[in-house]
């Protein structure tokens, strides 16, 4: 009781300490984040990019005050988001799985997506698009994340990486145009 108490005090702590700026909180609480991913993937390549993903999330939600401290226990609040991001990267990356390995329903209504040809198209497709996501630095990985898939506004995105408007919208430009040339789309 007492070693629960104490670690929901330290990542209040943390959390806190982290949406001020302080980035050895930042660290130490995104240690804690990987730490409760590997618990729910045990193992794998999805748990480095759950954690990346949840700690991104509670950042966001803490800057972008969308967090009640009087709703919910904080501690509480980023392990259910912690553990939710998990689970979204675990069937995201299932659902990759079947669509490039499994020929699925969607193929046995649609001919082009049967012929052996497309689907090799479709995974060379993937892995470009995959390729050029891995090679970027954080902030353009972030960029994208926060814009695809947590469907941030550019000022929301702004204010969550502590950027300016016209960068946001330059760098997605630029990023976009990057994913179209190696062949995907977003």
């Amino acid at each position: 009781m007492i070693k629960r108490q104490a670690t929901h005090r330290i990542t209040v702590e943390l959390l806190e300490a982290a949406a001020r700026g302080d980035r050895v909180a930042g660290g130490t609480l995104a240690d804690f984040i990987y730490g409760w991913v590997h618990s729910v993937l045990h193992a794998g390549p999805d748990v480095d990019d759950a954690a990346q993903e949840a700690f991104m999330a509670v950042i966001v939600a803490m800057r972008t005050h969308r967090y009640d401290a009087s709703v919910e226990d904080k501690h509480a609040w980023v392990v259910k988001i912690t553990v939710r991001k998990a689970i979204d990267v675990r069937r995201r990356r299932e659902r990759e799985r079947q669509v490039f390995e499994e020929p699925g329903a969607d193929e046995a209504t649609d001919p082009a997506s049967t012929d052996p040809i497309s689907r090799i198209e479709q995974r060379q497709r993937a892995e470009r698009v995959s390729g050029v996501v891995k090679d970027l630095n954080e902030t353009d990985r972030a960029l994208l994340l926060l814009r695809y898939q947590e469907d941030l506004s550019y000022d929301d995105i702004a204010q969550a990486l502590s950027i300016p408007l016209g960068t946001v919208k330059s760098r997605l430009s630029r990023l976009i145009e990057k994913l179209k040339l190696s062949g995907g789309e977003l």
